[in-house]
């Protein structure tokens, strides 16, 4: 009896440790879902606002779309990936997003704007964490 629950305590950690590594699989498809129908929204009346002056507007900025920086080595599963970014937002308190690459294969990346804002949040990352990065 104590060997059958070794064997299977033992095979549930075996299985475990595999979905660690290699991470949850995804399915390939989702069952369709009917949804029932949903009620027609209340139309309210509603009475003509006063008239307000119209707001100036300024010219508007130039947004710059901020560039992504992988900044550590591929994980091999989500939750690794996950674990390591929770740590690292505690500690740094800049925000961290993981990437899904490949099956398998997650990475770890930052928002920048700019090269000297990229260079600042690495010094800052190996200042809190002491671990060595490249380019900072």
């Amino acid at each position: 009896m104590i060997r059958l629950l070794g064997f299977v305590i033992g095979a549930a950690l075996a299985i475990a440790a595999i979905l660690l590594v290699l991470g949850v699989p995804e399915l390939a498809s989702q069952p369709d879902v009917e949804t029932a129908p949903q009620p027609e929204p209340e139309v309210l009346i509603a009475q003509a606002p006063e008239p307000q002056p119209e707001p100036v507007q300024a010219e508007p900025e130039e947004a710059i779309e901020p560039r992504w920086h992988s900044f550590w080595s591929p994980f091999g599963s989500q939750i690794a990936a996950n674990g390591f970014v929770s740590r690292l937002e505690a500690v740094t308190g800049y925000d961290y997003r993981v990437i899904k690459v490949d099956t398998g294969v997650y990475e770890v990346t930052f928002a920048y704007t700019s090269d000297d804002e990229r260079r600042e949040k690495l010094a800052a990352i190996a200042a809190a964490t002491g671990l060595e990065m490249p380019d900072s």
